[in-house]
């Protein structure tokens, strides 16, 4: 009889440490599951300035940027506000920048090997432009000499009582014309010349830029 007392107790005794056992391990399950997901929360600024705690947070102050934080304050995430549209717009200029500089000096690469070819290609370009400028010139004056010779005909004819002829005076509307022309394709020349050695020097810089050894 004792003896199965003795067994009934020890059975019962195991039972007992089984069982604290598995709610120690329970507890502790919990505790490490409480510790991996804290609660958290929203901290932000509201439209009147004030700091908001709160576990959700109204769409329009998410642009502006907000923190998630545990129970005791820690913060465990920061959001930075959202760039404004100008700063957007910036940002997306400084890139379409970027990209045409890459391709200009991309370009480059292609087009010269070292400096000495971008001169010497300078010096072709700018010698083709003189030339033609100085051909407009010498047209210039061809046309000046016969618009004088043709005012000068005119006049005498005028100051001998006769009237000038009408295709005398049709010389002088179209020589007047072509003068004017001729100069403004000068011009455009001239323009052209110093926005071309503007070009090849800004090109010369860049390329030293791009091939300098880091």
């Amino acid at each position: 009889m004792k003896n199965r007392l003795d067994i009934f107790l020890r059975a019962v005794l195991i039972a007992c440490c089984c069982l604290s056992a598995v709610a120690r391990e329970a507890i502790a399950g919990d505790s490490r599951e409480a510790y991996k997901s804290p609660k958290t929360f929203y901290r932000y600024v509201n439209e009147e300035g004030s700091t908001v705690v709160a576990q959700t947070i109204p769409p329009k102050y998410v642009r502006a940027g907000y923190e998630i934080i545990t129970l005791n304050g820690e913060v465990v995430k920061r959001v930075a506000p959202a760039p404004s549209e100008a700063d957007r717009e910036r940002v997306n200029q400084e890139k379409i920048k970027a990209k045409e500089q890459a391709r200009a000096d991309l370009q480059l690469h292609r087009s010269y090997s070292n400096v000495k070819d971008i001169e010497a290609a300078k010096e072709r370009n700018l010698l083709e432009l003189n030339n033609n400028i100085k051909i407009l010139q010498v047209s210039l004056q061809n046309v000046k000499a016969q618009l004088k010779e043709q005012e000068a005909h005119a006049a005498a004819t005028e100051r001998g009582g006769r009237k000038t002829s009408d295709e005398v005076l049709t010389n002088i509307k179209t020589l007047r014309q072509e003068e004017k022309e001729v100069g403004l394709q000068i011009k455009q020349r001239e323009q052209e010349l110093k926005l071309a050695a503007d070009k090849y020097d800004q090109d010369r810089q860049r390329f030293i830029e791009i091939t300098k050894p880091q």
